[in-house]
């Protein structure tokens, strides 16, 4: 048998004995009717409130549209145009900024690049992504505008590499003409 360290069985407290005469506490019905009454006087106070409120503040959440504004070609103006060539000649690049004048934020381009001969005729035309510069880079990023998109009113610096360049081709800056965006 396991016994207290610091006493014995044999020591036991005393305790007080309850007498049956005294009454337990019991809520008053009274607080409870008094809840019930201030519960019905404020569901009536609410339903009265709702009832005289403007119909349309009634339905707001109803009459919201949301509007989504999607960027198209026209939002997209090209300008600063640079050209360089690879080293080994066969590969041309375009650098240039892009400004987004739409109201959407722009995560992506194509632009179709026109290569024109001598006689001012166009001669080939390829559709390549707009590639983003990120700020201070010197390199394209193929995913800069997904990750981080062109705002409305804001410019951005970009790149469109051609790895094929027509040998007909007058040596001019060609036509960039963008033709798809992606937005959100």
């Amino acid at each position: 048998m396991a016994t207290h360290p610091q006493g014995s069985l044999s020591e036991r407290p005393e305790f007080n004995v309850v007498s049956s005469t005294r009454k337990s506490r019991k809520r008053s019905p009274t607080s409870t009717r008094a809840r019930v009454i201030s519960t019905f006087i404020a569901l009536v106070g609410l339903g009265v409130a709702l009832r005289f409120l403007p119909t349309g503040a009634r339905n707001a959440h109803s009459n919201v549209k949301q509007v989504v504004v999607r960027a198209t070609p026209a939002d997209l103006q090209l300008t600063s145009i640079q050209m360089s060539k690879a080293v080994g000649g066969e590969a041309l690049y375009l650098d240039g900024r892009v400004s987004n004048d739409g109201k959407a934020h722009v995560t992506g381009a194509t632009v179709e690049v026109t290569f024109l001969n001598n006689q001012h005729q166009p001669i080939a035309s390829v559709q390549q992504p707009l590639a983003g510069m990120p700020k201070g880079g010197v390199d394209a990023v193929g995913g800069e505008f997904a990750a981080n998109p062109i705002g409305p009113n804001e410019t951005r610096f970009f790149r469109v590499s051609v790895e094929q360049v027509p040998s007909a081709w007058n040596d001019e800056v060609p036509e960039l003409k963008i033709v798809t965006v992606k937005g959100k």
